[in-house]
């Protein structure tokens, strides 16, 4: 089998309106989807991580295709080395890498569909039949809403949340509404300096915050991450934005965390997250995806938790978009996801609504 032609395609898709609405969130969620076609028909679908699509689709296009034309897509590592490799010295993390991973996933995609088999099932079978899926919900802009909003997902069947608000009180306000039974984590995106983490990790003990995720303003000061989890009480979560197992060794060591969060369209692809996987249950690291998107990469992060015994809840941003380009589009049920039922990573691109949302077309 041979590698005939490589489409990346950026995607703009609304999301549906929100209630209530949030006001510090993107209107529309930004993808770049990739199809791997190849002269026995198979084709392979993926995705790159959401930053900067039209970029994304240039840097495939231009820079890492021509490396895979013509090649075996069942050499999966060969290909991925021949990647990093070659654009090691621009490359190897940021939005070389996302595409790369983008790229990987759409060849485990190819395999699973000639073997016939789920990629969960080429990783050694799935560990469980569902696996808890959380709720990672947008920033909204008063503790009112947020609280409103959580009691509206708990609605949906969820049984985990994590908010990404910054200000005490929302969380506070989240706590009264959800009760002391749900399992409650807070996201601060890089807010604050060592000191202020100190203080709000602190405070969010009284709330019984499951993991308190990336708190510091510099996100890659892991002896700064070391500091606050050695003075704090609080889990100490990280690593979505780490690249490459060689980026998690030094998490790792620094021993910066207490769960860590690779993201499979990001950090590498599969391969290269169950490595990181690998290493963090080494280390005695709880292990937690991170994959706040809606496309193949769900499909793929999900297919690497239920192959993984480790890897307890997968990240679902439980907003909706206006339409659905994923069949099927996997949405939890009863706060819980289970595989597709299709071989590879089991869903497919709808094809009219990709073409209706393609960025190209202006």
């Amino acid at each position: 089998m041979k590698i005939t032609e490589i489409e990346a395609i950026p995607l703009f898709i609304p999301l549906a309106p929100m209630n209530p609405p949030a006001p510090l969130a993107d209107s529309s969620a930004h993808h770049t989807v990739i199809r791997i076609r190849t002269d026995e028909g198979i084709e392979g679908v993926g995705e790159a991580f959401r930053f900067a699509p039209m970029t994304m689709t240039s840097i495939i296009d231009e820079v890492l295709a021509p490396m895979l034309i013509g090649q075996d897509p069942l050499a999966i590592e060969r290909l991925w080395e021949r990647m990093y490799r070659e654009t090691f010295r621009f490359g190897r993390a940021g939005l070389v890498l996302h595409a790369i991973s983008g790229l990987e996933v759409a060849l485990w995609d190819i395999l699973g569909k000639s073997c016939g088999q789920p990629v969960a099932t080429l990783l050694g079978g799935a560990t469980r039949p569902e696996i808890t899926a959380y709720a990672s919900l947008h920033k909204f802009a008063t503790p009112e809403e947020t609280a409103q909003t959580a009691l509206r997902i708990l609605e949906e069947g969820y049984s985990v949340l994590k908010l990404h608000q910054r200000d005490l009180a929302s969380v506070e306000a989240v706590r009264r509404a959800i009760g002391p039974d749900v399992q409650l984590m807070v996201d601060a995106s890089g807010a604050w300096t060592l000191p202020e983490s100190r203080r709000m990790a602190a405070a969010m003990n009284d709330l019984d915050v499951h993991w308190l995720e990336e708190p510091l303003l510099r996100m890659d000061d892991y002896r700064g991450l070391a500091s606050l989890r050695g003075h704090s009480r609080l889990r100490i979560a990280a690593g979505e934005n780490e690249y490459a197992p060689a980026g998690f060794r030094t998490l790792l060591e620094a021993g910066a965390v207490d769960v860590v969060q690779p993201d499979v369209i990001k950090a590498g692809g599969i391969l290269a997250t169950r490595r990181i996987l690998a290493m963090a249950e080494a280390f005695g690291v709880e292990m937690c995806t991170h994959s706040f998107y809606f496309g193949p990469g769900v499909a793929a992060t999900l297919q690497v938790a239920m192959a993984s015994s480790e890897c307890r809840m997968i990240e679902i941003n439980p907003h909706h978009l206006s339409t659905e380009f994923m069949d099927p589009p996997l949405r939890p049920r009863n706060g819980k996801l289970a595989l597709p039922g299709a071989p590879g990573l089991g869903v497919a691109l709808i094809d009219d609504v990709v073409a209706r949302h393609d960025a190209r077309r202006g």
